[in-house]
């Protein structure tokens, strides 16, 4: 394991502001910067929280001689990071291991034709749309979600020693403190945020992007990133039973109505080309397929396994 002394101090630093109660937006955005500007920036502040989670494990005989470190709770004993810090890794490289921690169990969720509201031992909540399927698993330093098909609006509790990162297909979502919607079928991907930053990696090989309040970034397959502008307050519109498009392709339309139906919904080569804003409020697939006919130049063909949009010209 290679140290680097500066590198070292600047990571626990930020550990530290990151670890107050009054620490900022401002500052999370330029911690941003500092772990994206270094690949060893990354490494150094993954070191400090891996050492922090060990401070439980090191024996009382090698700390600092005070009973207050023993009793103090978790806020307080930042003021013994540095020294612990060092004290933590002599101890691991004498004895030439890293403590090992067991990993929480994966806890996976389904939804079929209803939404579902997860809480979280954390704090945190996720509100899974229909038919959507994702697991969670809470483990020492992190907590992870993979999102394996679906949407889900996320409300993460903050917890600067255990970020909340979210994996789906090719993309990633690390949080730091936030509300945001997450949709994840077949070849689109997008994240919404209505309150707070995230930073988005839209797929394996691309620089990580960082959307604040009222952002939105969009992946089709590989094509290039969409970013734009969203109401804050629609980023996940669906929990109030609405599905909200402005500008948006009939394409991205029948991804949505794939979900809530269950069933692809297919869109012809001519009615691709048709951009649609409108409000269609959730219901059962006829009454939300007849709001679309009225709403868009399209027409509706319906069978049990399949739903198929065409140009108002049938082709």
């Amino acid at each position: 394991m290679t140290l680097h002394p500066d590198i070292d101090e600047q990571a626990q630093g930020w550990f530290v502001r990151l670890n107050g109660a009054d620490a900022s937006e401002a500052e999370w955005l330029a911690f941003q910067d500092w772990l994206e500007a270094d690949d060893a920036h990354r490494l150094a502040y993954d070191r400090v929280e891996q050492l922090w989670i060990e401070l439980d494990e090191v024996p009382a005989t090698v700390l600092p001689a005070n009973e207050d470190f023993a009793e103090a709770r978790p806020r307080r004993r930042l003021n013994w990071l540095y020294p612990a810090v060092g004290i933590a890794a002599a101890v691991a490289l004498a004895v030439g291991v890293w403590p090992m921690f067991m990993a929480g169990e994966a806890v996976t969720y389904t939804t079929d034709d209803a939404p579902r509201t997860v809480q979280l031992a954390d704090g945190s909540t996720i509100h899974m749309n229909r038919h959507s399927d994702l697991s969670v698993r809470m483990k020492p330093g992190r907590r992870e979600v993979m999102l394996a098909d679906g949407e889900a609006a996320f409300d993460v509790a903050h917890d600067a020693q255990r970020p909340f990162v979210i994996t789906a297909d090719r993309h990633s979502v690390q949080v730091l403190g936030t509300a945001f919607n997450v949709v994840s079928h077949a070849d689109r991907f997008s994240v919404s945020v209505e309150r707070g930053v995230v930073a988005v990696t839209p797929a394996e090989g691309q620089p990580p992007l960082r959307l604040t309040a009222g952002q939105k970034v969009e992946q089709v397959g590989n094509a290039a990133v969409v970013r734009s502008r969203v109401d804050p307050a629609g980023a996940s519109a669906w929990r109030n039973g609405v599905l909200v498009y402005r500008n948006a392709s009939l394409d991205q339309v029948g991804d949505d109505l794939s979900r809530y139906f269950g069933k692809p919904v297919t869109v012809s080569a001519s009615a691709r080309d048709v951009r649609f804003t409108g409000v269609l409020r959730v219901g059962d697939e006829a009454i939300m397929l007849e709001q679309l006919r009225e709403l868009a130049p399209v027409q509706v063909s319906r069978s049990p396994d399949r739903v198929d949009l065409t140009g108002r010209d049938g082709r």
